[in-house]
C-alpha cells in the first residue's frame, strides 16, 4: 500500500517478507533508532523464519531507506535436541513438519548478536467442522456501498474440552486474473492477457482474528471470519479458511494488538503503538526491544465458494470488475510474474 503517513504517531518499518502474519508498530521513537524484526512460523507442514531490520531515514512524508540486510543464519530446537536450519530470508521450510506436543525453541545470529526465542509447544487444533455462509444486508449502510448486500462467513468447531484452548483465524482469496498490464493503444487503455493464461491475483486476510475457550469449554464455537461483498466479478467466490491452534503466549500478543489497530500483513499500516515481541530476546542484552513473533501453531483448514449468481430477494449483485477492452493484437501477452499478489499455480481446490 503506497501512502503518505503521518509520523506524529507513526513510524514506519518493514518487514520484506511473504510469510509475516502479524503487525507491528513504533511510537514516539528517533527516525533514525534501528529494530531487529523477527518473524518465524512452525507448523505441522512447514516452517519459516524472516529477519530484516526495521526501515531507516523516514521522513514525515513517507520517505524512508530501506535497510541492508543482515547477516542472520537460524535454526530450531526441538525437546529432544533435534536440530532444523532455516535459511534467514522468510524462505518457506516444507522439510520440516512439526509434531504436536512437542517443544521448540528459536535460535538465531545476526550481524553478531545472538537471540532465542522461549520455548513454545504446538498444540493440537480441532477439526474446523464447517465454514457456514449467511447472507445479510447491513442496514447502517447506505445502498451503494459495497458491503451494503454480502455473506458473512463463519467458521464453527467444537472446543478441545478440558484444557485451556487459543485460536486464530486466517483467510485468503484468490481470483482469476483479468489481465496482466494496461497499456494505451489507438489512444485508449486495453487489457493485456496473461501469459501463462492460468494466472491468479491473491488477497489476504488484513485483520487480527482470535478468540479463546474461556467459558466454552469442550462446546461448539462459531466465529466470524470475514464479509464478502455480494457483487461479481467473479462468478464463484474462492475462500480458503484456515482454524489454528495458537499458543497462549501468541495470543495475547495478538489481543494486545487487536485493542489497537485492525489492520495486518502491511509493512505500511503500523498501530499506534507498537507490542515488541513476546516470546524472542537478545541473549546478552535481554532489554534489547525485537520485533517480531514465534508462532508455533497446528491448523486446519477448508476451501469452499460462494455462488455470486444466486438470485438473492431485494438484493442485486454489484458490478466491481474492469470495462475496459482487450487489445486488439491477437498476439500481445505479459508474463504472469509469480509473487506474494499473483500467482501462476492452481489454488488447491479451484474450480473453474
Amino acid at each position: 500500500m503506497n501512502r503518505v503517513i503521518s509520523l506524529i504517531n507513526i513510524i514506519i518499518i518493514s518487514l520484506i517478507i511473504n510469510s509475516c502474519q502479524y503487525p507491528v508498530d513504533l511510537t514516539e521513537l528517533p527516525d533514525t533508532q534501528q529494530f531487529i524484526v523477527i518473524d518465524a512460523e512452525l507448523t505441522e507442514t512447514y516452517g519459516s523464519v524472516n529477519v530484516n531490520y526495521s526501515l531507516t531515514e523516514i521522513d514525515a512524508k513517507g520517505g524512508y531507506n530501506f535497510p541492508t540486510p543482515p547477516n542472520a543464519s537460524a535454526y530450531v530446537l526441538d525437546s529432544k535436541g533435534n536440530r532444523t536450519d532455516f535459511k534467514s530470508n522468510g524462505e518457506i521450510n516444507f522439510g520440516f513438519k512439526g509434531v504436536i506436543g512437542e517443544t521448540y525453541k528459536l535460535y538465531i545470529t545476526v550481524d553478531g548478536q545472538s537471540y532465542e526465542s522461549t520455548a513454545e509447544t504446538m498444540r493440537a487444533c480441532p477439526e474446523l467442522d464447517t465454514v457456514s455462509v449467511f447472507y445479510t444486508r447491513e442496514s447502517g449502510r447506505i445502498p451503494d456501498d459495497l458491503n451494503y448486500d454480502g455473506f458473512d462467513v463463519y467458521a464453527e468447531l467444537t472446543d478441545i474440552a478440558g484444557e485451556e484452548n487459543f485460536y486464530e483465524w486466517d483467510w485468503i482469496h484468490y481470483e482469476k486474473a483479468a489481465s496482466c498490464n494496461i497499456i494505451m493503444e489507438n489512444n485508449q487503455e486495453v487489457r493485456v492477457p496473461c501469459f501463462p493464461s492460468e494466472c491468479w491475483d491473491i488477497t489476504y486476510n488484513r485483520r487480527i482474528i482470535v478468540q479463546a475457550d474461556k467459558l466454552r469449554d469442550g462446546e461448539p464455537i462459531a466465529h466470524k471470519v470475514v464479509r464478502v461483498p455480494y457483487a461479481t466479478p467473479p462468478n464463484k467466490y474462492y475462500l480458503r479458511v484456515e482454524q489454528r491452534a495458537i499458543t497462549p503466549t501468541v495470543f495475547e500478543y495478538l489481543k494486545s494488538l487487536e485493542t489497537q489497530t485492525q489492520n495486518i500483513g502491511s509493512q505500511f499500516d503500523i498501530p499506534a503503538q507498537t507490542q515488541f515481541s513476546p516470546n524472542i530476546y537478545n541473549v546478552n542484552n535481554p532489554s534489547e526491544k525485537i520485533i517480531g513473533v514465534f508462532s508455533v501453531f497446528s491448523s486446519r483448514y477448508k476451501v469452499i465458494y460462494i455462488d455470486m449468481l444466486q438470485e438473492i430477494p431485494n438484493a442485486r449483485a454489484k458490478f466491481i470488475g474492469t470495462t475496459l477492452p482487450f487489445t486488439s493484437d491477437p498476439f500481445a501477452s505479459f508474463p504472469c510474474v509469480e509473487g506474494k499478489y499473483r500467482t501462476k499455480i492452481k489454488p488447491e481446490g479451484w474450480i473453474d
